[in-house]
């Protein structure tokens, strides 16, 4: 470390040329990055003091081999392991206590780093006590692992200067995730261990490593070919159906419905909203599913645009947004993307590849609302037009039709006169030549009416005559037919009442019934039975039914069925001849 002897009055010159203050010797220094850039420095140098300064160098670097030296030598025997620093005090024990070894650690740091140097981590993680601010510092590879970590301090009494300069000029707090350049003092303390205290930190440092990440991805999306796909869409002239992705229940958020909720409710342009968070851990998550729901639905109905919005922010709160994947989703969206992020002032690599950047969310719905009104405005000067024009043709329309009517009027009148003078000689004829043919018609009709008279009532007589004599034949036979059938359905009741069960009792028949007084109908069930019932005419009789062979007679059972079906039969029965 090259010191500088700096009068008090020249102490902002030796600043802006990039001197640091070295607290802990109270001495302005070069820092490492100009080290061999000293001439701007010569006026403020001594030879004396350089040659000390390298001599005191060298002897540090003299002494610190030394003593890992005699760290590497400590010799091993059947008790233990003996460490020797060089204390005569100690050389003749048989090990050293912890608390000369830590001692002796700290005096080799203390001459190693007699003064502050810059250090790069990052901070891991941030506590505050009493005005004290506590820090835990790493760092790590490419791959996640973590090479190295310390404590650091940043007491109350500088704490309140550092953490202004710092958050005046990156626009954000100090927080856990950022990375930061700190001049620190190293100190080792035998109960404490090693940790750092804290003395400046550099806000630039952080600034450009935001600039490198958002470097790095605007690098790869140059690579892959899209990082100018969104901005080669073209803004739509009008806007119907406007998806917006924003952080809920944020400022920006209602500075932007504002004008947007009114455009809504007089149906000029319908808006949906998608919400994610803008900071923090799972801005990567949540905005990356906004865009996939907002896809989906420009799918089935699409959108005109989609808006990206925040509020005003610190710079490093906005560094959430500078994400590779969020990029590259708005690279490949298709339809044009606004941006609306924070202010004039902040920028962020979602702001780069977008079709349009506006400085605030205000600033978005502006323009959406004056296009909106700039096709109003121009549709309402294209109606004026036609109206202009269509009032013009209606009036040229109305002067022509008004030249034909008067014209259609005069020839009109032309013509009525003249076809009127043709058509009354031709009336008169017409009138004479129709007298005469409804006279010829006339008297033909009346010939004919004689002749369909005469030749009809001659007809007419003829035909009443035989109508009479088809009546009195009509009325005779039906007559006859009548008093025929009626002696036939005399006959048939005369029949009918005499081909009863007592009228052939009468005539000599016997009536054979079982034990239950059920008529017997073949000689079969009159076996079947034994005693029957003989009724006759006068009385009852009880019979037994011998067993026997049953004689059928054959010509008899013929006879009584020729009767019975001669009986039936109405035609047998004194039929009058015809």
């Amino acid at each position: 470390m090259i010191f500088l002897d700096v009068p008090f009055k020249e102490k902002d010159h030796a600043k802006s040329l990039g001197a640091r203050w070295d607290s802990a010797s109270k001495k302005w220094y070069v820092p490492h990055e100009l080290s061999e850039k000293t001439d701007a420095f010569q006026k403020w140098l001594a030879p004396t003091l350089i040659d000390t300064s390298l001599a005191n160098f060298d002897a540090q670097q003299r002494t610190l081999a030394s003593d890992v030296h005699h760290l590497n030598q400590g010799s091993l025997d059947g008790t233990g392991l003996s460490l020797s620093f060089g204390l005569t005090a100690e050389k003749a024990q048989k090990g050293a206590t912890l608390s000369s070894v830590l001692k002796e650690v700290q005096y080799v740091l203390a001459n190693r780093f007699p003064g502050a140097m810059w250090v790069m981590a990052e901070i891991a993680n941030l506590n505050e006590r009493r005005g004290h601010l506590y820090l835990e510092l790493t760092e790590s590879n490419a791959q996640g692992q973590t090479l190295a970590q310390c404590r650091a301090m940043l007491w109350a009494s500088q704490a309140p200067r550092i953490l202004t300069q710092f958050e005046t000029q990156t626009g954000s707090a100090l927080a856990i995730g950022q990375k930061v350049l700190l001049l620190a003092e190293m100190t080792f303390h035998e109960q404490y261990g090693f940790s750092m205290v804290v003395q400046d930190i550099d806000p630039s440092y952080t600034l450009g490593e935001l600039e490198a990440n958002v470097n790095n991805i605007r690098k790869q999306l140059i690579l892959e070919g899209i990082y100018t796909q969104n901005k080669q869409l073209t803004l739509p002239k009008d806007f119907f159906r406007v998806a917006v992705i924003a952080p809920p229940a944020a400022a920006g958020l209602g500075d932007f419905r504002i004008d947007a909720d009114i455009l809504q409710k007089t149906g000029l342009c319908e808006f949906t909203y998608f919400y994610s968070a803008f900071q923090g851990e799972s801005v990567e998550s949540e905005m990356s599913a906004a865009f996939e729901a907002m896809q989906s639905l420009h799918s089935a109905h699409a959108f005109d645009a989609l808006v990206i919005i925040r509020g005003g922010g610190a710079k490093l709160d906005l560094n959430s947004l500078n994400k590779y994947t969020l990029a590259k989703h708005i690279c490949l969206a298709k339809l044009p993307v606004l941006t609306g992020i924070g202010h004039e002032r902040d920028n962020t690599i979602l702001d780069e590849v977008a079709q349009s950047r506006f400085d605030t969310p205000s600033k978005v719905i502006a323009a959406i609302r004056q296009a909106i009104f700039s096709q109003a405005h121009l549709a309402q000067q294209h109606w004026q037009h036609i109206d202009q024009a269509s009032r013009l043709w209606v009036r040229q329309a109305q002067n022509h039709l008004q030249q034909l009517n008067h014209g259609i009027g005069q020839n009109s009148q032309n013509l009525v006169y003249r076809w009127k003078n043709q058509l009354v000689p031709l009336k008169h004829q017409l009138e004479r030549r129709c007298d005469a043919i409804v006279r010829n018609a006339s008297q033909t009709i009346t010939q004919l009416n004689q002749v369909v008279n005469a030749q009809t009532s001659n007809k007419i007589n003829l035909k009443k005559l035989q109508l009479q004599q088809h009546h009195a034949q009509i009325s005779s036979e039906s007559k006859r037919v009548v008093e025929q059938k009626r002696q036939q359905m005399v006959q048939w009741i005369g029949f009918i009442l005499s081909s009863g069960p007592k009228t052939q009792l009468n005539r000599g028949f016997v009536i054979a019934k079982d034990q239950n007084g059920q008529p017997l109908k073949t000689a079969q069930q009159a076996l079947k039975s034994q005693t029957v019932q003989l009724v006759f005419m006068d009385g009852t009789l009880m019979a037994r039914i011998e067993p026997q062979t049953i004689i059928q007679e054959p010509h008899q059972q013929s006879n009584t069925i020729d009767t019975i079906k001669n009986l039936s039969n109405p035609r047998n029965y004194d039929e009058p001849s015809r």
